[in-house]
């Protein structure tokens, strides 16, 4: 029996969301997409050990979270002992280079700005297939 994968994705944005899921369509790109709205919810799912579902394969972070933001998650992953290998990629509006220094510095695998255009965001499907297909 195959386990399926499982992305969680940390965003704040419905809209960003929306297009994150358009883009693994756009793709194929079947996982089980496990969506917090807010950095703290992603770090209780983090800590907690009794979660249902399938191991997420890849963590999405945006930097600029509600309550937790996306450099402190990525910090929290590396230092578990569960989630330390995990792929993670920082998924981000912001353009300040020290983001992407800090985001490589603490593990991340790929860090990438989002997309202005929505075509150019829909690529983020190809990316991320890339990413599941070579871990």
């Amino acid at each position: 029996m195959h386990d399926r994968t499982a992305i969680v994705l940390a965003e704040d944005s419905p809209a960003d969301v929306y297009l994150f899921r358009e883009a693994l369509k756009a793709h194929t790109v079947d996982v089980d997409l496990v969506v917090f709205e807010d950095g703290e919810a992603a770090l209780s799912f983090m800590l907690d050990s009794e979660h249902d579902g399938p191991e997420p394969q890849l963590f999405v972070l945006d930097l600029n979270l509600p309550k937790v933001d996306g450099l402190t998650l990525l910090r929290h992953l590396r230092e578990s002992a569960r989630f330390r290998n995990s792929l993670v990629m920082v998924l981000t509006s912001s353009n300040n280079p020290d983001d992407c220094t800090a985001a490589l510095n603490l593990g991340a695998n790929r860090f990438l700005r989002k997309a202005e255009k929505i075509s150019d965001f829909l690529d983020l499907g190809r990316e991320i297939k890339l990413l599941l297909r070579h871990s």
